[in-house]
């Protein structure tokens, strides 16, 4: 797959959104796309801050902000994008 067809995904990493969720939402994310095989579809990336503090946790899924958003929210936006994207390979979330 050209890596310009593959889904972004941005966990903000920074101090306020790690320690409201994303430390957990980094490992969901990690895990569901191992387990179900689409590390060439989903590409997961950190950054130190996207300056949205106040709203996090914070995350970016092919340039689409979700705020405030759990770790289950997250997975939910990232099947929803991989639904669009016609990918069939992802399994339920669990």
């Amino acid at each position: 797959m050209d890596s310009a067809d593959k889904i972004i995904v941005v966990v903000c990493m920074g101090s306020s959104c790690f320690s409201r969720g994303n430390s957990l939402t980094l490992k969901l994310l990690q895990d569901y796309i191992h387990e179900n095989g689409i590390e060439d579809r989903v590409e997961l990336k950190g950054s130190l801050c996207e300056d949205c503090c106040k709203c996090g946790p914070n995350i970016t899924i092919n340039g689409a902000r979700y705020s405030e958003v759990s770790a289950d929210a997250c997975l939910q936006h990232l099947a929803e994008h991989l639904q669009s994207n016609g990918c069939r390979e992802a399994g339920p979330l669990s």
